[in-house]
């Protein structure tokens, strides 16, 4: 099921609630991002786990990058 589908899905399902408990999907919604909100704020324990998670350069990354720019400016543009 794509995207598309599943949006469809949930505005089919939707549709199908009486007013209180699309009032009460909508609260659930704020809820969930509310939650999401306060653990990307920089400080809370979910955003330095993510920061964690972000992958780092080894030193041998770093000296390939370091040889392709000497190689790259060491390149003289055509002449017309």
């Amino acid at each position: 099921m794509n995207k598309t589908d599943s949006m469809n899905d949930l505005t089919l399902k939707y549709n199908l609630l009486d007013s209180s408990s699309k009032k009460e999907v909508i609260d659930f919604i704020h809820f969930l991002l509310e939650k999401r909100a306060k653990l990307d704020k920089p400080g809370s324990a979910g955003y330095k786990k993510r920061i964690l998670n972000v992958s780092v350069w080894s030193e041998a990354d770093i000296e390939t990058i370091t040889q392709n720019q000497q190689k790259l400016n060491q390149w003289k543009a055509q002449e017309w």
